[in-house]
C-alpha cells in the first residue's frame, strides 16, 4: 500500500534526486531514514492540531505535491490520518534545510562563499527559485552558520 506525503514542490525536487530517493513511488524499508522517521511519527494518535505550521494546515497542503513511497513494513493504514502525513512533510522540509545547510558548509572550502554554495546546490539538485527564494535559502544557511 502507498502513502502519499504532502512536500513543498522544492522538497519533492530534492528527495526525487537519484541521490536521494529518486523517482517515485519507492520502497521504503523499517531501518531507512524515512522508514524512521514514519514510524516516529506513526506512533503517535491521536495528534493534535496545534502543533501544525500554517504551511501544513489542510488548506495549504491540498495546494502542494506529493512523494509517493511505499513501506515495506507493517503499517495500520486505518490510524495513518492527514495530520500525520503533514507532519512528515514538516520533517522532510526540515531535512531539506539540513541537507542544504550541510552542503553549503562543505562547498564553502571549495568556493568560499555562501551564496556561490547555496547557488550550486539548487544547480546539483535542480531546485528552482521560484519553489524555493535564494534569499531565504541564504538566510537559512547564514543562521546556521551563526550557530556553529
Amino acid at each position: 500500500m502507498q502513502l502519499e506525503i504532502p512536500v513543498k514542490p522544492h522538497v519533492k525536487t530534492f528527495l526525487e534526486h537519484p541521490i536521494n530517493l529518486g523517482p517515485g513511488p519507492s520502497d521504503i524499508r523499517k531501518d531507512h531514514w524515512l522508514g524512521e522517521i514514519l514510524l516516529a511519527v506513526l506512533s503517535f494518535h491521536p495528534l493534535d492540531r496545534n502543533d501544525l505550521g500554517v504551511d501544513y494546515m489542510p488548506a495549504q497542503i491540498s495546494k502542494y505535491s506529493t512523494i509517493v513511497i511505499n513501506p515495506t513494513f507493517k503499517i495500520n493504514y486505518q490510524l495513518v490520518t492527514d495530520g500525520h502525513l503533514a507532519r512528515i512533510g514538516m520533517g522532510l522540509e526540515a531535512w531539506f534545510k539540513m541537507a542544504m545547510v550541510f552542503y553549503v558548509q562543505g562547498r564553502m572550502t571549495l568556493l568560499l562563499s555562501e551564496q556561490g554554495a547555496v547557488r550550486k546546490f539548487y544547480e546539483e539538485y535542480g531546485i528552482s527559485s521560484e519553489d524555493y527564494d535564494l534569499d531565504a535559502a541564504f538566510k537559512v544557511a547564514q543562521r546556521a552558520r551563526a550557530h556553529l
